[in-house]
This record gives structure tokens, sequence and C-alpha cells, in this order.
């Protein structure tokens, strides 16, 4: 897809009536509005792309890119010199961390931007088809925000619309974390109907499709407990995807929005110019030791992954050495690098290389369908199939029914699969949650290290503080034990 997504973000959002950084604050920021500011499809277009472009900052900005990963097994902090990073790391963060006011920010300026897109005037010059389309698109961008909020915050304000009144800018939390999630299904339910299977234009790919709205949905009935509503949205993907033979292609910029493993990509493109349009994941994700990510330098070094996630791999396991470097350049690399996000172009350009986020895979969707499947004790060896599509690319030896792996059992082998297959990724904090196995898995990977995980942080952070007190109808309303 043709972006320039910052700039066109900067420029749409000067025109919006509102700002979502102060929390959708009252306070007029232009006599712009959608009404008199977008006369065209391509005025509309370039204001979904906007919405598209806050996936960025949402997945892939310097801050928030830790929050899935941090106080987890498979992630750890090289650069204990930064208090924010040993804070998530030891579960001594408060709700004033920085990386959660980022987060939480940049999300709601994402619903914001869909909102506007939602709300678009029945008497917009552009035809039904388009509108139609551009709704959906939008529907299924602020699915997303709201899914990241709900999973990490819970309960959380809910704003529908960009027309928002006087009497609805100081909003309180949903009563409940269902209502969020309530939402967030209706909204990919509708991209799902509405959306293509796929863009034919070369300039649309990366855009949200059918297939895309169906394993979100997975993953998010997964995540809400509903395992035969994820199974139905999954069943609607699988079988439309297939898993490359070679993991390097996986992320590859040479095969970005091939849709062939990967089901929907948030978009980079290295620009020849830092901070602007390249991602951070080379930089921040690469090999350390070599005077950091400047030209023939390495990564950053301040995270990667644990000791403990490279030893858990079966030696046969072919992920070990295709996701891993235990050298670089000459270089020992302990714990191991990840060789996921590594760009052989741009890669040693000061966050600037050209790999997109794969946000959803198909190997990702196998592997929850066998989940929701396990909950469901389901008895047709679906599972299995599953499950053994997935080891059977790493090398592995299958495994059957004749194991006589009990649902519990069966629950412990997908999840070592699952941190296996999809590792730095931004799904194990999720996981562990949703297994009920984050302090646990906490405990094994660091033995002795006096982390005290309270049953508040067991499954969300703190509303970030300044979000409270920049909202009178939330004042005194935090997560439990913060």
């Amino acid at each position: 897809m043709k972006k320039l997504l910052y700039i066109i973000s900067i420029t749409f959002l000067l025109v919006s009536s509102m700002s979502c950084e102060d929390f959708l604050d009252e306070t007029a920021k232009s006599s712009l509005t959608p009404e008199n500011s977008f006369t065209t499809a391509e005025d509309w277009d370039a204001a979904l792309i906007a919405a598209y472009a806050k996936l960025q900052e949402v997945t892939g900005e310097k801050l928030p890119i830790v929050l899935g990963e941090f106080g987890t097994d498979e992630v750890q902090p090289y650069d204990l010199s930064w208090a924010a990073y040993v804070e998530l790391m030891y579960y001594t963060y408060t709700a004033n961390h920085p990386f959660l006011y980022n987060h939480y920010v940049f999300c709601y300026e994402g619903v914001k931007c869909a909102n506007i897109i939602v709300d678009m005037p029945d008497n917009t010059s552009i035809s039904n088809e388009q509108k139609n389309s551009m709704i959906a698109q939008a529907r299924f961008l602020r699915g997303i925000f709201y899914f990241e909020l709900a999973r990490m915050y819970g309960r959380v304000p809910i704003w529908t619309s960009a027309s928002v009144d006087k009497s609805e800018i100081a909003k309180p939390r949903s009563e409940s974390v269902d209502e969020v999630y309530e939402l967030i299904t209706e909204d990919l339910h509708y991209a799902a109907e509405n959306l293509p299977e796929q863009w034919t234009e070369s300039n649309d790919k990366g855009r949200a499709t059918s297939y895309a709205a169906n394993a979100l949905l997975g993953r998010v009935y997964l995540q809400w407990g509903k395992s035969a509503k994820a199974l139905e949205a999954l069943n609607k993907v699988i079988g439309n995807f297939h898993l490359y033979q070679n993991y390097a292609d996986i992320f590859d910029p040479e095969h970005k929005n091939e849709e062939y493993e990967n089901i929907f990509e948030v978009q980079w493109s290295h620009s020849g110019y830092w901070g602007l349009e390249g991602s951070i994941q080379s930089s921040y994700w690469g090999p350390r030791g070599g005077g950091g990510p400047t030209a023939g330098g390495f990564g950053w070094g301040g995270f990667g992954p644990t000791q403990y996630l490279y030893d858990s791999y079966d030696n046969n396991d072919r992920r070990k050495t295709e996701f891993f470097w235990t050298e670089y350049k000459g270089i020992v690399q302990s714990p191991p690098a990840t060789k996921k996000y590594y760009d052989a172009n741009y890669g040693n350009q000061i966050e600037d290389d050209d790999l997109n986020y794969i946000y959803m895979r198909y190997a990702d969707v196998l592997l929850m369908a066998s989940e929701a499947l396990n909950n469901l004790d389901d008895s047709s060896g679906k599972k299995y199939d599953y499950l053994n599509e997935v080891r059977t690319r790493a090398g592995l030896a299958s495994i059957t029914e004749s194991d006589g792996l009990s649902v519990s059992e069966f629950s412990d082998v997908l999840l070592e699969e699952r941190l296996h297959e999809l590792c730095c990724e931004r799904h194990r904090r999720f996981d562990l949650i949703r297994f009920r196995k984050l302090n646990e898995q906490v405990q094994t990977a660091y033995p002795g290290n006096g982390i005290n995980i309270g049953s508040n942080q067991k499954t969300v952070y703190p509303i970030p503080q300044i979000a409270i007190d920049a909202n009178d109808a939330m004042k005194g309303d935090q997560n439990p034990g913060y």
C-alpha cells in the first residue's frame, strides 16, 4: 500500500475537530470537520490510511514494542540501566509507567481516526461500494485498537463516534470488559462480512481482508474465553493459506503482502530517513556487541530472547537454528539473538529497515484452532492435525491420540509449541495469561531473581494514571491492586 503514513496521519489529525492525544479533550483544534474537509474518495482514503498508520505506533513504536514481551519467559531487557525496562521485567511498574501511557494514547488516537471513517456522512460524494469498503476497514482497525486496550487494561472507556458531545468527553470505563469485547467482535464480524478475501490491485495490498478479520476474531474470542466462536471464525481461514517451507520467508521484505502464510501485516517501508517510514525492528531486535545499528553495526542491544527460550527447543527443531544467532560476525550472542527481524538490505541502518510487522500468520491460526478444539474436548482428531502441520515444518515428530495426552497435557504441549513457533512476535504475555501460566513460567525462566507477580498483575496492566487524571469520570476507578 502506498503510504507516507506519518505525513498523511499528521496532516489528517490537524484537520480533525478534536485531538485524541488529550483523551478527547473538548478544545477545538480546527474549524475544519470531516463534512467540510473531505469531498472526494481520495480525501476519505487518506483519512483511512491515517487510521492504518496508527497500527505502526501501537505495535512497533519504541516504547509499546515490548509490552507484550517483557515480564515473560521469552524476552528480557539486557539494558538494566533503564528503570522502565527493569520495572516491567520485575513487576515493579506503576500506573505512571511511560510505556503504558504511550500505548494507551496511541490506541485511542487510532480509535478516533477509525471513528471518523465510521461516521462518514450519508451525503458524501463517493459510491456506496467505496463507502462500505472504507467503513468495513475502519471497523476492522477499531476492533484492533479496542482489542489492544481490552487485553492490556481490561475495562476501558468506549467511544464509537468521532463527534463527541461535551457530555461524553469525560466518559467512565466500561461496566465490564465483556462490553468492550462485544464491540470488538461486532466490528470484526462487520469487517469479515464486508471486506474482500483479497485485494486485486497491488496498491491495495496490505489493507484488511475478510480473512484477516476472521483470523483476528479467532484470536479475540480465544482471549475472551469463547472457544466455540473462535473455532467458527478460524474455520473460515483454514485451508486458504499455507506455511512457507523456509522460515526466513515469513519475515523477508521480499515476501511482503504475499498472502501465502502471512494474513495481515502492519506496513513499514525503508525510506532513507531515520524515524520516518522504516521499521525499528532490526535495530531493536538485532544482534548485540557491534556498536549499535549504524552502517556495519549490530542492534541496539537493549532487549532480546531469553536463554530459557533458546534452551527450551529440542536440538532437532529446525527453529532453533532458523530463529536464532548464537554468533554474529564473530561476536558471540549470549543469550542468542533472534533472526526473525533481519533485513539483509537495510538492517544496519538506524531505525529504517524494510520489515513489515506480521500481525497475523497462518501458523498462529492453526495453533489457535488446535487450542479451541482442545478446550472443547473435541474428539475429531483435528487438533492433532493442526498442531502437527506446524510441528512437521519444524522437523519434529507428530503428536497423536496414541500418546494418550489428557486435555490438560495437550494444553501444555500446545503452549510450548506457541512459544517455539511465535516467539518474539508479541504474543507471549497474552498466551500466558490465557493459559493461566504467567507466574509459573516467569518463575521457571528466572529462578531466584526475586520476581513477585501480584494477583492483580496476572491479567492486566494499570490504567495509565495520566488518563485517569485527565478524565473526571474515571477518577478513582483504577484496576484493583494498583
